[in-house]
């Protein structure tokens, strides 16, 4: 079968990079390390694994940025990556096939994948205590088990994620669909649930809180649903930078929406909305808030956000990092002036919410269910696996009014 695979090759990724300052292109052209090529079909791995065939695939920012060669080799993660694997996380499709102790679903039934490869999957019993708690994403195993090293289907070489038209799954990883969900609603449970967990982890104080959700892309947008499930009654400011994001943030419950790009802008602009009052020299540097904002939600997570985010924030309020972004310094000393949590907010797992404790996919299927959440609108574009080039390019240039750009596969 065809597959969209990535290929640790150093003189590919030299090549590209040098290309790429020149022309985007150079990211997909032949040379690349990523390339759709054929590979093994997927096969049922053991009695608890099954064949699962995508209908709908998310282009996920992250895959974005492997294509892109954004980041560093000193990051820590990527001693738990392993090379070659096939793309993609964001799915939701069939299953085709079961082994023989598989008791959860059947061939035929519409599934949304869980994509994190925590002990379960590789076959660790007993699960190491991160898993116990149901904190699938703090996993101490992504380099252990039955699977080579990988935090989900995509950067796993013995997991081939969804960027293929069947992929092999732990039954553990699937979660049967109810009729009334749609797929455009199911393949966007991953980027929720990314957004949920960190609303969940860490939520703003009081029952009217002013969140601000620091970029529009589809975590951002998942983190205004999100907040609005949590928080009803919240008033949440959305940092948008395109027309299509900022109509979406505003069709998900954003009370305002700033297009503004200049942190002194951004600055000005929260002080006005909440009162707070600027300290700091207008003529040097950035001022921060006496006041602000109760909670930052950030999905972009450049220096440059992080650091607006600190100083918009209230005092003892909350800046959490969903996304990851090269690093670079910025000025941090609002942390301790003003005795910020910064925290960090990683995928997701088993989390409470409401009375009920199950894995966050499943809460976000509920919530579609009873029409609290519907994310379907996000899913602005569709093209075929063979089309994959024009589909990453039309991902990677949000002027051309794209949201979630998806892989069809039906």
């Amino acid at each position: 079968m065809k597959a969209l695979q990535f290929h640790m090759n150093v003189p590919r990724i030299v090549l590209t990079r040098t290309l790429g300052m020149f022309s985007k292109q150079a990211y997909t052209a032949s040379f690349a390390p990523v390339a759709l090529e054929e590979i093994p079909d997927a096969r049922v791995r053991g009695d608890r694994w099954v064949v699962f065939a995508p209908t709908l695939t998310g282009i996920c920012g992250s895959d974005q940025k492997q294509v892109l060669l954004k980041g560093h080799f000193d990051n820590p993660i990527s001693g738990i990556i392993s090379f070659p694997h096939v793309l993609g996380h964001e799915t939701v499709g069939t299953i085709a096939e079961v082994g023989g102790s598989v008791t959860r679903v059947k061939p035929g039934d519409r599934v949304v994948v869980n994509p994190w490869l925590s002990c379960e999957p590789r076959g660790i019993s007993p699960v190491c205590p991160s898993c116990a708690e149901g904190h699938l994403s703090l996993c101490h195993n992504f380099d252990s088990g039955g699977l080579g090293a990988g935090l989900h289907l995509g950067n796993c070489k013995d997991a081939p994620g969804a960027y293929a038209p069947r992929v092999a799954l732990h039954e553990s990883q699937v979660f049967k669909l109810p009729d009334g969900v749609s797929d455009e609603q199911a393949v966007l449970a991953d980027p929720f649930a990314v957004s949920f967990h960190a609303v969940l982890k860490d939520p703003p104080d009081g029952d009217e809180p002013t969140v601000l959700v620091y970029g529009a892309g589809t975590i951002g947008l998942a983190a205004v649903a999100a907040v609005k499930a949590v928080k009803p009654r919240a008033r949440i400011v959305v940092i948008a930078r395109y027309p299509q994001q900022v109509a979406a943030a505003r069709r998900l419950g954003a009370a305002e929406v700033f297009t503004l790009r200049k942190g002194r802008q951004i600055v000005d602009a929260i002080a006005k909305l909440t009162g707070a009052r600027p300290w700091g020299s207008r003529w040097h540097g950035l001022p921060m808030l006496a006041g602000g904002v109760d909670a930052v939600y950030d999905s972009i997570c450049s220096p440059q956000t992080i650091e607006i985010g600190l100083r918009i924030v209230r005092p003892r309020g909350i800046l959490s990092i969903i996304g990851v972004e090269a690093p670079k310094r910025f000025e941090w000393t609002p942390i301790y002036f003003k005795e910020l949590r910064v925290v960090g907010a990683n995928a997701f797992g088993v989390e409470e919410f409401r009375g009920a404790r199950k894995h966050a996919i499943e809460h976000y299927v509920d919530l579609c269910a009873s029409g609290e959440v519907d994310l379907s609108s996000l899913v602005t574009h569709r093209y075929r696996l063979d089309d994959w080039r024009e589909a990453m390019h039309k991902a990677l240039d949000k002027r051309t009014g794209c949201v979630k750009v998806a892989f069809a596969f039906s």
